[in-house]
């Protein structure tokens, strides 16, 4: 029997169902499996460069042993393993000190009477984990001054932390230093120590409370008096609005730290973003400004920049806002700080500016000079002397992925010193090496034998505070990036 026509229309023919949903699940089931042998195909894609980075590097985790001492603040604890990498350029496992240095240890008593002693203080640039202690720029000067100027029996020291400006280094000098009496003080400067002296912009910077910055630092009192401020505790620091956020820079910090590949390519495939506005750090500025007119005058007309680039004014702008004005302030008051303390003690005393000063122009290098000649502290010109070697400056001075001094960076330094030390050899030759240490500030004898309120009176020993990578003051961001905020 033939079918029947329906009304308004022809039957279907038979078998033929709903073709066009057929195809459209024909199609989902395909679109469904290349998605899953994608996936699949990056997670094997993963798991090979993974385990290639890691058969390949010498080592994985990184490992900063820090601790924090109520006279001096951060310092790595003595005698620990340093171990430091980008997962790309270097890989470094080094010794700290029984001073919480990463360097040799101390010279003898005997030593220092004989010889002429120099003392390095700094950030990541004298700390230097990017290369073997034996390649740093102090223990190359030695070297270098053992060969050409033996006469003088020149000996070195290096005080450096990442993150620390010449304010928070005061007591490396103090405690430390002074008590190697050195013929000569040198003070490592790159562009971010300014910043790093302003309690207000290395607040922004690293996410804290200017209040509750952790190192020595400085105040402003109302009468514009600046005066130095011990270290805090760690403990006696509260919640603030913004501290310990989540960001997506402390994500990716957190899984370059310990993933060899996503370092790799975190790495090759870093974009500089270091000119845009921060929204986050807009609210902060109008937090601050709310608390304080005095904040509020500094700030006036400032829109920031991210976090990354926050330094880079110094190097940039011909008129800055007033709170970077105020960070030149509290950077006069560090040199002053240093000053006294080498006249008082005999010492001479120089500032290594390093390449990083005149790469974007000479603005960073001016406002360090003008406030250098004033107090008659000599400026030495690494960029220049770099220049003078026929080399360049930016890309032969530093790693590929890493914006700190490689071997050649560190070499070029000491011979700039050298240089220095062969034209002034008097400084070595009117050492008061019979002359004893003075006493310390009193307000760092005052810090050094007083405890906590919270701490037991019943002269047991303070137990440790040992920091973390993402502590103020030691973040990860500082120890390995394209643009060093040291």
């Amino acid at each position: 029997m033939k079918p029947q026509p329906s009304i308004g229309g022809t039957c279907p023919a038979p078998g033929r169902g709903r073709p066009a949903l057929g195809r459209v699940r024909r199609a989902l089931r395909l679109v469904g499996w290349n998605a899953l042998f994608l996936v699949a195909g990056l997670a094997l894609i993963g798991v090979v460069g993974e385990t290639y980075f890691r058969l390949q590097a010498p080592f994985v985790e990184i490992r900063h042993p820090l601790t924090w001492s109520p006279i001096v603040g951060a310092v790595f604890r003595p005698n620990a393993e340093v171990r430091h990498t980008n997962h790309v350029d270097f890989w470094t496992e080094s010794r700290v000190n029984s001073l919480g240095f990463v360097d040799r240890e101390p010279i003898s008593p005997e030593r220092v009477a004989a010889s002429c002693h120099i003392a390095m203080m700094g950030d990541s640039f004298v700390e230097a984990l990017q290369v073997p202690i034996a390649d740093k720029f102090h223990v190359r000067l030695e070297e270098l001054a053992a060969q050409e100027l033996e006469h003088l029996d020149v000996t070195t020291s290096a005080f450096g932390i990442s993150g620390t400006g010449q304010i928070n280094q005061l007591p490396y000098y103090d405690e430390f230093a002074r008590h190697l009496r050195p013929a000569l003080l040198v003070l490592v400067f790159v562009h971010n120590d300014f910043m790093n002296n302003s309690p207000i912009l290395e607040g922004l910077h690293r996410d804290v409370d200017p209040a509750l910055l952790r190192n020595t630092t400085a105040t402003r009192g109302a009468d514009g008096t600046i005066t130095l401020r011990p270290p805090r505790m760690p403990e006696s620091r509260p919640t603030t609005p913004w501290y310990n956020r989540y960001t997506p820079a402390r994500a990716t910090a957190r899984l370059t730290a310990i993933s060899p590949l996503a370092a790799w390519l975190n790495a090759k495939m870093s974009v500089s973003s270091s000119h845009d506005t921060d929204p986050e750090m807009i609210a902060q500025v109008a937090l601050l400004s709310q608390r304080s007119p005095a904040y509020a005058a500094l700030f006036d007309g400032w829109r920031p920049t991210t976090r990354a680039g926050i330094d880079d004014l110094f190097l940039l702008a011909e008129d800055m806002p007033a709170v970077y004005d105020d960070a030149l302030d509290f950077t006069a008051f560090a040199l002053d700080q240093f000053k006294e303390r080498a006249d008082r003690d005999g010492a001479a005393m120089v500032i290594l500016s390093t390449h990083y000063m005149r790469t974007q122009g000479n603005l960073g290098f001016d406002r360090l000079t003008a406030l250098a000649e004033p107090r008659r502290i000599p400026v030495i010109d690494q960029y220049d002397y770099i220049l003078s070697q026929g080399a360049d400056p930016w890309n032969d001075v530093r790693w590929a992925h890493d914006g700190h001094w490689n071997a050649a960076g560190h070499q070029w330094a000491a011979e700039a010193l050298l240089q220095y030390l062969k034209e002034n050899q008097g400084i070595c030759m009117m050492r008061k090496s019979s002359a004893p240490p003075s006493p310390p500030p009193s307000w760092l004898t005052a810090t050094s034998r007083s405890r906590p309120a919270n701490a037991a009176s019943d002269g047991a020993a303070e137990p440790e505070t040992v920091l973390t990578e993402s502590d103020e003051g030691v973040t990860e961001d500082n120890r390995s990036k394209v643009a060093p905020n040291a």
